[in-house]
Parts: C-alpha cells; sequence; structure tokens
C-alpha cells in the first residue's frame, strides 16, 4: 500500500482550537453590535462615529486579507446561522439560478445605498440604527428558510461584492468558521476559494461592469465630503455652520456626483479592455484603486470626526497601504493543505 499527497479543497478549514477563538471573537462582536445600537439611536453624536469612523474603516484591510474571517466573525452572518447553532434543521438549498440573482440584486444594493449614507445614515442615528434591526431581523429570517450562509451572506448582502472584489487577494484561504461541516448551501462557493472570486465578476456584462465603475463611485463619495460639496456630515461634526441643502437637491448633488464618478472609471477600465488589456488584471486593478480610493477618502474624515491633530492621518494611512503592500509585494504562502489518500495497490 503507497500513499499519496492529494490536495482536497473541502481541508481548507480552521483547527478546532481557531474555531473556538473565531466563535469567541464572533460572540464579542454580537455583543458589541448589539450594543451599539441603542448609542447609534440616542445618542448618534457618539454611535455614529463609533460606526463609520472607527469599525466600519477596519473592514477593507480584513477583507484584502483574509474575507473569511470577516465572515466568521460578521455579526450579521452570526444573526444568520444563529438559528442552525441552536438546532434548527429546517430550510432547503438554493438554486443557482436564484443564488445568482439574489447576488446581483446585493451588488444593485450596494450602489444605490452607498450614497444613503450621505443623505441620512452618516447622520441620523435612529434611521441608520433602524435599517440595522431591520437588516439583522431579515438576516436571522433567511437563515432559517435557506441553508447556511445562503439567500443573504452569499447572496443578496450589499456588502457582499466588496468582499468579493477585495478578496481576490486573500493571504488566508481557509473557509469561515460556520462552514467547517460544510453542506453545499450554494453552488460554486467563493468561500472555499476566495482568491477565484474574479470569475463572478467576469460572469455577467452587468457585474463586470459595475466593478469597473467601483473606483470612480467611491472616489467620487468623499470628493463630495472632502470639498465641502456635501456638508451634512461638517454641520454634524460641528466643523461647518452652513444649512444643508434641501433633501431633494442634495439627494441628487449626491447620486449625480456619485453617477458621474463611476462613469469615469468605468469608461477608463472598459476602454483598456477594449484595447486588449487582461479581464483578470483589470478586475484586480479597480479592486486595488477602489481600495486606495476609500482610505485616502475616509483617513480626512476620520481625523475630522474625532478632532485629531492632522498628523494623525499621515499615522493612519500607512496602515492600510502596508498592508496593501504586502499583499501585493511580498511572497505569500501558495502550499495548500494536504492529506493522506491510501491506494491499495492490486
Amino acid at each position: 500500500m503507497s500513499t499519496l499527497q492529494t490536495p482536497r479543497l473541502a481541508d481548507h478549514h480552521y483547527s478546532p482550537k481557531v474555531n473556538n477563538l473565531l466563535l469567541a471573537v464572533a460572540a464579542l462582536a454580537a455583543a458589541i453590535y448589539v450594543g451599539l445600537l441603542p448609542l447609534i439611536a440616542f445618542w448618534p453624536e457618539i454611535g455614529l462615529r463609533v460606526l463609520w469612523f472607527a469599525v466600519i474603516p477596519l473592514a477593507p484591510m480584513v477583507l484584502l486579507v483574509a474575507p473569511n474571517v470577516w465572515v466568521s466573525v460578521c455579526p450579521i452572518s452570526t444573526f444568520q446561522t444563529l438559528g442552525r447553532r441552536l438546532g434548527w434543521k429546517g430550510g432547503k438549498r438554493i438554486s443557482p439560478e436564484v443564488s445568482g440573482r439574489l447576488q446581483t440584486i446585493g451588488w444593485i444594493m450596494m450602489f444605490l445605498g452607498i450614497p444613503t449614507r450621505h443623505i441620512w445614515f452618516n447622520t441620523i442615528g435612529w434611521a441608520t440604527a433602524a435599517v440595522a434591526i431591520a437588516i439583522t431581523l431579515l438576516a436571522v429570517g433567511v437563515g432559517l428558510f435557506y441553508f447556511s450562509l445562503s439567500g443573504w451572506c452569499v447572496g443578496a448582502c450589499p456588502i457582499r461584492p466588496i468582499e468579493v472584489l477585495y478578496g481576490q487577494f486573500a493571504r488566508e484561504r481557509n473557509r469561515p468558521e460556520m462552514c467547517t461541516t460544510c453542506d453545499a448551501c450554494v453552488p460554486s462557493c467563493i468561500r472555499i476559494r476566495p482568491e477565484n472570486a474574479d470569475a463572478e465578476m467576469t460572469r455577467l456584462p452587468l457585474t463586470q461592469h459595475l466593478t469597473y465603475g467601483f473606483p470612480g463611485f467611491v472616489a467620487a463619495y468623499f470628493l463630495l465630503d472632502l470639498l465641502y460639496i456635501c456638508n451634512v456630515e461638517h454641520v454634524f461634526f460641528g466643523t461647518s455652520t452652513d444649512a444643508p441643502a434641501h433633501l431633494g437637491i442634495h439627494a441628487l448633488t449626491v447620486y449625480g456626483g456619485m453617477a458621474a464618478g463611476f462613469l469615469v472609471t468605468f469608461l477608463l477600465f472598459h476602454g483598456l479592455r477594449k484595447l486588449g488589456a487582461n479581464k483578470k488584471t483589470l478586475i484586480l486593478s479597480a479592486a486595488v484603486a477602489a481600495y486606495c480610493c476609500y482610505y485616502l477618502g475616509v483617513v480626512p474624515e476620520i481625523v475630522e470626526a474625532w478632532a485629531l491633530a492632522s498628523v494623525w492621518g499621515w499615522v493612519m494611512l500607512a496602515v492600510p497601504f502596508t498592508v496593501l503592500g504586502a499583499v501585493l509585494f511580498v511572497p505569500g504562502s501558495t502550499k495548500r493543505r494536504f492529506v493522506p489518500l491510501k491506494v491499495h495497490n492490486s
């Protein structure tokens, strides 16, 4: 009898000790999330600062390096799988067609939803808390109706497209903690191979085009704020006394400005594709561009939100760009986990 070392994707999972650690972190994150909701609703000057200018800015760095760690500890995914953790056995598997439609809905929701931060959710605590609670209850319901993470976390979640985009660079590729025992909840799950997530973005022309426009969309979001075209946040932080524009005009300005930004990078990447640029290279480049635009924009907002000295902006910028440099230029381990496969010689 001889033994062969054969790679099996099914063996890309965390050890029991790491799983227990992730469970503890997930429980802590869920508790912090629940505790943050009343702070957002009733003391938005503190709660919204913590949410948008302390917690959320950590997400792209985690997604870039270890998207499945993010999935393991995300409070919404924890609530989605809560029923099954407590013994619920019902639900059904989702079809490939429905899964694909839900994922496309998630992309559209992301592009429609991000501008609303400038309109409501960066400054109106009760609205932000209400939407967060509604999403949490929806995730719980979806978790009871469908298997595991399907339907929401790997379906219609509007954060998932960002996770997919940045997850192409994943250095840590074990499956999420809740997927240690895979129940095949969705077909072609990127949780198994996050580095191959570009397949989703090239599967449909729509998602490919949305990816091309995403860097400009992100850049425009922050330029609206940094150029004081949108001043609701500045009024909220007390750095401006100018009255915000009428809601309708404000919304048109925000959506129009971000649509223009989208169009700029869409035309750029689409033009490069027409000139023969490699499709996967363009997708990766769009991810890097969006990541850079995010941190170049959010760090000045963090400085303003917390009334920090400007020197702290440079210090904070060093962190995400160091992470990006390490992901892009430091050689990483490409070794896969192997398990012995016994083969009987005849």
